[in-house]
């Protein structure tokens, strides 16, 4: 068994990339207020502490509000997977229309599809990354959102059969 310290706060490293104020927020924008959850913490009890095993599947949700007076654009939400779990692909989605991208390479390139390279009879090929390589997921907000809007964004993952010593919790 393992204990994971799951926080109200969801996965560290949560970032927000707002780009473009608006022409009213030029000269002194107000901040943006974004909140995390995880579900499955929430669930599991006020101070946040479960049970996780491996091959438990965990799912994460990030929600960000636009708590300006105007339009936001080009809002994006960045997540880090953990340590000891692994993306479940296909299951990041939103409740608004966003584009969704992933990073094996630690937050530093994105793309919809990552790839890595084999050599299959020979040749150099390219092949769908494994998802264990899978570090990062970005959700960007397709359009703008309204004063008072908000966007949900979730994931899930996998706690990972690796274990870390000889007390057998996973990492």
């Amino acid at each position: 068994m393992k204990h994971l310290r799951l926080l109200s706060l969801g996965m560290l490293g949560i970032a927000l990339v707002w780009t473009r104020p608006v022409a009213a927020q030029a000269r002194s924008p107000k901040p943006l207020l974004m909140a995390a959850h995880n579900v499955t913490a929430e669930a599991a009890g006020r101070d946040n502490k479960a049970v996780a095993n491996p091959g438990d599947v965990i799912r994460y949700a990030l929600v960000f509000k636009n708590t300006t007076a105007g339009a936001v654009k080009n809002v994006e939400l960045v997540d880090p997977l953990p340590k000891g779990m692994v993306y479940l692909v296909g299951s990041a989605g939103a409740d608004r229309p966003v584009r969704v991208e992933y990073s094996i390479d630690g937050g530093k390139s994105y793309t919809a599809r990552p790839v890595v390279q084999a050599v299959a009879d020979g040749q150099k090929v390219e092949q769908a990354a494994p998802r264990e390589m899978y570090t990062h997921v970005r959700w960007t907000v397709l359009g703008s959102l309204a004063p008072g809007a908000q966007v949900t964004a979730e994931l899930e993952a996998q706690v990972s059969g690796q274990v870390n010593g000889a007390s057998g919790e996973a990492k």
